[in-house]
């Protein structure tokens, strides 16, 4: 399942791949270049192993900016 959550203030990319199934996704930015209120957390939940980030070609120039959950963060 994916959860689109581009026009979300910052701080809910981390709540949402908290809640989300492992192999669900999240829309995190559409444009041209991966920027926007969620691409730092996003970054961070990569770089901690909670998911993998990848876009997806739109067309005109535009990317969908997505994070793949892979596991469950440890408590």
């Amino acid at each position: 399942m994916n959860h689109d959550i581009t026009g979300e203030k910052r701080g809910f990319f981390g709540r949402t791949l908290e809640e989300i199934a492992v192999g669900d996704t999240i829309t995190y930015h559409i444009g041209e270049y991966a920027q926007g209120p969620h691409k730092s957390d996003a970054f961070i939940a990569s770089n901690d192993g909670l998911c993998l980030l990848f876009q997806r070609k739109l067309g005109g120039g535009q990317f969908a900016y997505i994070a793949y959950k892979t596991k469950r963060k440890k408590k």
